[in-house]
């Protein structure tokens, strides 16, 4: 055991028969990925999923026992019981069917023109149903102490653009899975039987339109192509089918002097089609999006329809997950942190986030450490990029300023109804930001989730609680453990600040150049030995990891594991270094930093996460970073040939 109490790291978790020299992961992880399963309700199952597991177990306590005993009225603990009541009503959702969002589909079907389509976009943005364009508040590019509004691609119901332009037989027929799924949804919404496939293969059509004009996912990863701050009068000529003064006004904002709009040939393609498209497509257009939007709230017609394209036929889920599971999963996304008080103070005591504030400060000095003995970085650079580090703020665990949600109203009879109020009162709360100062201590993801993040327009790196948890970390973990895992995911953040796109913002979150041309340059060069190393990585079939999507995750993952290994040998200086459970600080360090990557996909998760997703499938994220290191080679005596290790020649080294 490597603490009172704690968990250290399990033989049988491993496969020791395995040469780490040849297959380190399988060395790392080989008993668990023998005995364990994918459950039925998941379509990957790693150590993230394991913690989410745990996590939910006590989010379910706080949830069942706020539902049971209720609370003051209008207190947090109301709201939570509430939330749960009404999501597990099944048999009043039963009996709702459709209603709760009839009026909204009433409302659509009334529309004369398509100018009307024009005017009802903003009623369903404020609702929460993202047609047509994506939209919201964010800090100003050019100036990040202050909020704008900014509106982007969206609109689709494929993951991505690439998914309606494809013609190989596995994509042409999903799209034809695709037009079958909205037909069956919109006749369920009440779109005559004959008709539905007709407006199906419409939606289709001005999905497939807006894809066409739409970023790549790789092109999406370069922030360069977010920022297009206008004048409303170039906006207006920008799409002059359609009218930002009225828009803005209908969503509430009001008349602004600019806003940002990412993507000028989007909104012009937008503007083009409705100008061109027929009313009665664009009517199903809308419809097929609102039913979309609150299908999993409806009766279970539409949450097994809902279930059975996105994530059956998608990611390959084979169950459902139970009901209570999808009640607190809605709660996350939409309440997220007005569950996540209570769940602090159930799981993380002052002591964890003081040891976790440790770890930080360690990591933070040792990237200081790399930067200042960086070798191909320039005095000038350097300086700038010293000073970006310097302004990092950490945030860890939860917010010091928790949000208010006191306006919100939730009842305990009314499942759907409260997840429109609720993203409305989001969207609403989203909205109120635009004009004003960005605020420093607002928080991006809820305190329980099993994630962290870098915001480059802030310059800060979150570590929310849901993640501070074993395996990743534990107070009573010796120095190693932690830093393999948590502490490599703390680097990884701080290294997303100097990724290729965090690394474009200065220290004060602007979109801003602190480069010399030399500097940068090599940089790119440095990256592309990156790009080639994982596009070299078959991930399933013959789809290989795309190395220009993945690229700003695999440097973060690179450098958070260097800078952490860094960390731990100055945690460890005057310390015992006696080999614990059989290995030394440096084998267990490698050894916990491969446990947290562990994880196993469905086919079609898989496939999905490689076309989709910047970060790399875990195996990859394992092994790829560590065959650049040779104090990984050194740890485990891996011989100079050892098939796990890179060519000296070819190992790519940048933070």
């Amino acid at each position: 055991m490597s603490g009172p109490g704690a968990p250290g790291l399990d033989p049988a978790d491993m496969d020791l028969t395995a040469d780490p020299g040849r297959d380190f992961y399988r060395y790392a992880n080989g008993g668990w990925l023998s005995r364990t399963e994918i459950p039925p309700e998941e379509v990957r199952f790693s150590v993230f999923e394991e913690v989410t597991r745990r996590n939910e177990r006590i989010l379910r306590e706080i949830l069942e026992t706020a539902a049971r005993d209720g609370g003051p009225p209008g207190s947090d603990l109301e709201k939570l019981g509430a939330w749960m009541a009404s999501g597990m009503d099944e048999a009043g959702i039963e009996a709702r069917g459709l209603e709760p969002i009839a009026d909204e589909l009433a409302r659509i079907g009334a529309l004369e023109d398509r100018d009307g389509v024009a005017r009802h976009l903003p009623r369903l943005h404020r609702i929460g149903v993202e047609a047509a364009f994506s939209y919201g508040s964010v800090p100003d590019f050019d100036d990040s102490d202050w909020t704008i509004f900014s509106v982007s691609q969206g609109g689709l119901g494929l993951p991505e653009r690439d998914y309606y332009l494809r013609e190989d037989d596995e994509s042409t027929a999903l799209q034809r899975d695709y037009r079958t799924h909205v037909a069956r949804m919109l006749a369920l919404a009440g779109t005559d039987a004959a008709r539905a496939d007709e407006a199906a293969e419409a939606v289709y059509a001005l999905e497939r339109r807006l894809a066409e004009a739409s970023f790549t996912a790789v092109e999406m990863r370069d922030p360069q192509n977010y920022v297009n701050k206008l004048a409303l009068a170039d906006a207006e000529a920008a799409a002059p089918a359609f009218s930002w003064v009225r828009y803005l006004d209908g969503l509430g904002v009001g008349e602004l002097a600019t806003f940002n709009l990412a993507g000028p040939r989007f909104f012009a393609r937008f503007s083009e089609l409705l100008g061109e498209a027929p009313l009665e497509d664009w009517k199903a257009y809308l419809r097929w999006h609102v039913v979309r939007a609150f299908a999993p709230a409806l009766s279970s017609a539409f949450v097994e329809e809902s279930f059975r394209f996105n994530l059956a036929r998608l990611a390959g889920q084979k169950e459902m997950k139970p009901r209570w599971k999808r009640v607190l999963l809605a709660a996350n996304a939409e309440i997220g942190e007005l569950l996540g008080r209570a769940f602090v103070e159930r799981t993380f005591p002052p002591t964890a986030k003081r040891r976790c504030e440790e770890m930080v400060t360690h990591l933070l000095a040792a990237y200081r450490e790399r930067l200042e003995a960086l070798p191909w970085m320039s005095a000038e650079t350097k300086t700038h990029a010293l000073e970006k580090l310097d302004a990092f703020r950490a945030k860890i665990g939860y917010p010091v300023r928790w949000r208010d949600w006191s306006g919100l109203e939730l009842r305990r009879d009314d499942w759907a109804g409260n997840r429109m109020r609720a993203r409305a009162f989001d969207v609403a709360y989203d909205l109120a930001k635009v004009g004003r100062r960005t605020d420093p201590d607002e928080w991006g993801m809820p305190p329980q989730v099993v994630n962290a993040y870098y915001h480059p327009l802030h310059n800060e790196i979150v570590f929310p609680a849901g993640i501070l948890q074993p395996p990743f970390f534990s107070d009573d973990y010796d120095d190693a453990l932690n830093f393999g895992a948590m502490g490599a995911v703390i680097g990884h953040e701080i290294t997303h600040g100097f990724d290729d796109s965090g690394s474009q913002f200065d220290a004060r979150g602007n979109l801003r150049n602190w480069w010399t041309e030399a500097d940068r340059e090599e940089f790119r060069r440095r990256a592309k030995v990156v790009v080639d190393q994982f596009a070299d990585y078959v991930a399933i079939d013959d789809l290989r990891v795309n190395g220009e999507l993945t690229l700003g995750e695999n440097i973060a993952d690179l450098g958070g594991v260097t800078i952490s290994y860094v960390a731990l040998r100055k945690a460890l200086e005057g310390k015992d270094r006696a080999p614990i459970e059989g290995f030394t600080p440096e084998q267990r360090f490698f050894l916990a930093y491969a446990r947290a990557w562990r994880g196993k996909y469905r086919d079609e998760a898989l496939k999905l996460q490689v076309r989709t997703n910047p970060h790399s499938p875990s195996p990859f994220r394992c092994i790829g970073p560590l065959s650049n290191l040779q104090w990984f080679s050194d740890a485990f005596a891996l011989s100079e040939d050892a098939p796990v290790m890179r060519r000296r020649e070819v190992r790519a080294e940048i933070w």
